[in-house]
């Protein structure tokens, strides 16, 4: 018998059974099920079970959340049950199921599916630019150096050739063949694309005296190629959406030609229309919707940095217990990713340590042993940026210490965006905090700003809890 074969029998059993599954997914912290009936779940088996943090309905699906060896549950979970087997029967209870979700439920959904596996090597390759950045700014090595480049490429490849990476875990979302997915992501970073598409003299320029105004270079079959200066090197929007397209395509191709030549052709197909539908089309949509979206987060930090980082520090935890946090974040890494900085990740930097200094106060103040054996490894979790143990072992049952801990982030988050600080790399968990280190000039200024105001947000959420602490 497995390790987790009771915990997985209790749980499908709890949800309604096998039957009642028709799609299973995970994130960091919690199994996520969309269901036929949710009526047959018995929730206060699951939340009462002793390896179960919690369990919700939301954003469409039914959240068990497990903890950090979700990904092991998980695949030990596939195996006993039927959708493992794909079945057009199950696809089709399943697009039946999508079909009944809100749009924005399945928009969060899909940046979740796609997102959530670049996380770990995504935070890897963070921490590297952190270290090369401590390195610059105590002087042990210098920009253009040996060790510079190389700690330098390993940091950045995942920015680089995001679109490559995402490509992969598009199509796989997308139910679409991801190793097409990773070719249109590399034919868009592809070497001297941008020179070849933007280095000759200007043809003309389309939609002149407008704010999309934007130069033509070259053409493709008589059609005007409208590619960034920057090309896609590093974009996100751009390949999840032609991928959301081309397996739609990939899916038609299939049912036009036979079998017998799915093969060779299906790929074929798909690539000679999808990569320029995507160069054409797809990507310049994706620009223009991804810098608007951009543009008013901007103008609301720009309005009132004050109201902007009152609302994002405010809302992001609540955002994490519904599972709506994921559109935050992908701007996010999106303005890292394209412009090399980023000013909405530091305004939620400090949610994880609001929950530690919570779920310290409460170690100090409580006689109670079961819940001291809680805190200590939730707070490591806090550490490492997973805050779902907090929540729901200790901040979110007694629901003053959940509000303590947004009112400690929204004054972190104040503090950075008055400063304008802006960030280099991901900094998720206080490791990332050399993510604020100026990786050319190692320039530390940010540093200072984002550590007061962490003890800032430590000493408003520990000090609220610790004088309004009571047992009951």
């Amino acid at each position: 018998m497995g390790k987790y074969d009771n915990l997985n029998d209790f749980i499908i059993e709890n949800v309604g059974g096998d039957n009642n599954i028709t799609a299973l997914t995970h994130c960091v912290t919690r199994l996520r099920f969309t269901l036929k009936d949710e009526s047959l779940v018995n929730r206060e088996a699951l939340v009462n079970h002793g390896e179960i943090m919690t369990a919700q309905a939301a954003n469409g699906q039914y959240q068990v959340v497990v903890g950090m060896q979700v990904d092991d549950i998980y695949q030990a979970m596939l195996p006993k049950l039927s959708i493992s087997g794909s079945t057009v029967e199950k696809d089709s209870e399943q697009a039946k199921e999508g079909d009944k979700k809100t749009l924005l439920n399945r928009f969060i959904d899909t940046i979740t599916k796609i997102i959530t596996p670049t996380l770990g090597v995504m935070v890897g390759c963070s921490l590297i630019l952190g270290v090369q950045s401590l390195l610059v700014a105590f002087h042990v090595i210098t920009p253009g150096d040996g060790t510079f480049v190389i700690l330098n490429a390993i940091g950045y490849a995942l920015f680089t050739f995001f679109p490559i990476i995402l490509g992969y875990t598009s199509a796989k979302t997308f139910d679409s063949d991801p190793f097409i997915g990773m070719i249109v992501g590399a034919a868009l970073v592809f070497p001297n694309l941008v020179a070849d598409l933007t280095g000759s003299d200007v043809l003309y320029k389309l939609f002149d005296g407008t704010i999309f105004q934007t130069n033509i270079h070259s053409n493709f079959l008589g059609l005007p190629i409208v590619f960034p200066q920057n090309g896609y090197t590093s974009t996100v929007i751009p390949i999840i959406l032609s991928m959301f397209f081309l397996s739609k395509l990939e899916r038609f191709v299939k049912g036009i030609i036979p079998k017998s030549l799915h093969f060779t052709f299906v790929p074929f197909f798909t690539l000679i229309l999808g990569v320029p539908a995507t160069i054409l089309v797809f990507g310049p949509i994706a620009n223009v919707a991804s810098s608007l979206i951009s543009s008013a987060i901007l103008g609301l930090f720009s309005f009132s940095p004050i109201i902007a980082a009152l609302f994002i520090g405010t809302l992001y935890t609540p955002l994490v217990i519904l599972g709506l946090h994921w559109p935050l974040v992908a701007i996010g890494i999106n303005n890292l990713a394209t412009t090399g900085t980023d000013y909405l990740l530091p305004m939620i930097f400090t949610a994880p340590l609001a929950q530690m200094a919570v779920v310290f106060a409460v170690y100090l103040k409580t006689k109670n042993p079961e819940v001291k054996k809680i805190c200590v490894p939730a707070m490591v979790s806090d550490f490492f940026c997973i805050i779902e143990p907090s929540i729901y072992g200790i901040t979110l049952p007694v629901k003053k210490r959940f509000v303590f801990t947004c009112i400690g982030t929204a004054v972190g988050a104040l503090i950075i965006a008055m400063a304008d600080v802006h960030n280099f790399a991901s900094t998720i968990g206080v490791l990332g905090i050399g993510g604020f280190i100026n990786p050319q000039t190692g320039n530390t200024s940010f540093v200072l700003i984002v550590a007061l105001a962490t003890l800032a947000t430590m000493a408003v959420s520990f000090l609220l809890t610790i004088f309004t602490y009571s047992e009951d």
